[in-house]
């Protein structure tokens, strides 16, 4: 089943990299995702902005690196690709919307839950304090709904804010994952699942670090 889904991912990544090889003027895609890019004799090198670490992603060869020295997974660069080659240049529009709201997802709503909003919970329903820590060693920015909140950017035009409500004897803890209504602009609807949970993996990573820096 992993080999297959791995075969499966290989496929996707090289149509994603041909689109963008093959799919017309490069740096007017670079300006609408809102990327900055080196141009040389042979190859283009492009800075990617991806959450709290930059990847250079060289062209034509497709090869990735990470500036934090770590992993680029072939999901990672297949949403990168798939970032690039959607981006409108649309601006913000100023609205979040969580992720049922957005036109088409709403039936994708329990799998959103159950992948990136239930782990959050599982792991900071009780102690905000470690989830704005560990937005905060992320570089978020803080927001102010709910008990805690922030927001990411996984990308410069992709904003995700995270919001916790803290449980207590009466009420279960909550979270909520806003977009700016613009985001079907710049991913494909399925991969707006994809990167939300990314956000979260990382999110949990850094209370991680956090709490065995402490120790």
């Amino acid at each position: 089943m992993e080999l297959k889904r791995q075969k499966t991912y290989k496929g996707v990544f090289d149509a994603a990299r041909d689109l963008l090889l093959n799919g017309g003027n490069i740096p007017e895609k670079l300006f609408r995702a809102g990327l900055r890019y080196d141009e040389r004799e042979t190859d283009l090198r492009v800075f990617v902005p991806f959450f709290n670490e930059t990847i250079i992603l060289t062209l034509p060869a497709g090869n990735f690196a990470s500036d934090a020295g770590a992993n680029v997974t072939l999901v990672a660069r297949i949403i990168i690709l798939h970032y690039i080659n959607t981006a409108s240049g649309i601006p913000f529009a100023g609205e979040k919307v969580a992720y049922g709201d957005i036109p088409q997802c709403m039936h994708y709503d329990p799998v959103f839950e159950r992948r990136v909003l239930k782990p959050i919970v599982r792991a900071f329903g009780y102690d905000k304090y470690s989830f704005k820590e560990a937005g905060r060693l992320m570089g978020a920015r803080e927001e102010e709904f709910g008990d805690a909140s922030f927001t990411l950017f996984a990308f410069p035009k992709v904003p995700i804010t995270f919001i916790l409500w803290e449980g207590d004897e009466e009420f279960p803890p909550q979270a909520k994952a806003l977009f700016d209504l613009s985001i079907t602009g710049y991913l494909p609807l399925e991969d707006i699942v994809v990167i939300a949970k990314l956000a979260a993996g990382r999110i949990l990573k850094s209370a991680i670090k956090h709490f065995s820096y402490e120790d």
